[in-house]
């Protein structure tokens, strides 16, 4: 739902990447037209061939893209933090796409009619070629996922999961249930919860209900398969980090 501001405060950048590192221009733009919105824990973003009428770009938070079944069956196949926003089919000229998109970690950002960003973006300059590389960065991750799931064992995915959603949160402490992770893993509850009780014993997470805590990244890194690795590999190219700490993307 939408904060007490009733538009993006012009003067002062957002976390979000994108925004932070568009032109002044180009961010004025599209500014006037940014509401600030509370993102709480399974808000959806997009519902499966529902129009996109809003794109939402992250602050703080995690958005998460599902494959969904007819029978309703999910898995997940992307994970979206504050590099990045929901809606991208509507820039494509897309006005819906078969996936369900939410909010998976709480967070907070701005959102603008879906109508707006694509006109700004169909200009060209910064903003068209940062979204490029986004969309590069979603290419990797489902084609990685793809394989993930159809090759390796739950623990390692499990394990990669985890790592990854807590590099796009920022945060070694990750609020979710044993229910949703076997949700987003596409396995049985039962199986998440052997695997989490492995890694736990092991000392590399700590897990509570409904809270898990990366306690030993570096062996909880081994333990992962290498697609964290890989997909990780390309985040880092081409999102740098600047002397003052602040995150661009390489363009």
């Amino acid at each position: 739902m939408p904060t007490k501001h009733d538009t993006a405060d012009i003067t002062s950048r957002p976390r979000n990447i994108i925004l932070a590192q568009l032109p002044e221009d180009e961010y004025a733009a599209l500014a006037r037209f940014l509401t600030p919105v509370e993102l709480p824990l399974g808000m959806r973003l997009s519902e499966p061939n529902r129009p996109i009428e809003y794109v939402y770009f992250l602050n703080s938070g995690l958005i998460s893209t599902d494959a969904q079944s007819e029978k309703g069956e999910s898995v997940e196949v992307g994970l979206i933090g504050r590099e990045g926003f929901s809606g991208l089919a509507a820039l494509l000229d897309q006005p819906q796409m078969s996936h369900s998109v939410l909010i998976q970690g709480v967070g907070e950002g701005l959102r603008i009619r879906s109508s707006i960003v694509r006109d700004e973006f169909l200009k060209g300059g910064t903003l068209q070629r940062i979204v490029h590389t986004f969309i590069y960065l979603q290419l990797v991750q489902v084609t990685q996922w793809v394989l993930c799931n159809r090759m390796h064992a739950v623990e390692a995915r499990l394990s990669r999961w985890l790592l990854t959603a807590a590099d796009r949160m920022e945060s070694e402490s990750l609020n979710l249930t044993q229910e949703f992770l076997a949700q987003m893993l596409g396995v049985q509850r039962s199986t998440v919860t052997v695997a989490a009780g492995e890694l736990q014993r092991a000392g590399l997470i700590s897990y509570t209900r409904g809270k898990i805590t990366v306690l030993n990244r570096a062996e909880l890194c081994k333990v992962a398969c290498e697609c964290y690795g890989i997909v990780s590999s390309s985040y880092r190219r081409v999102l740098k980090a600047g002397p003052d700490g602040s995150v661009s993307y390489v363009v």
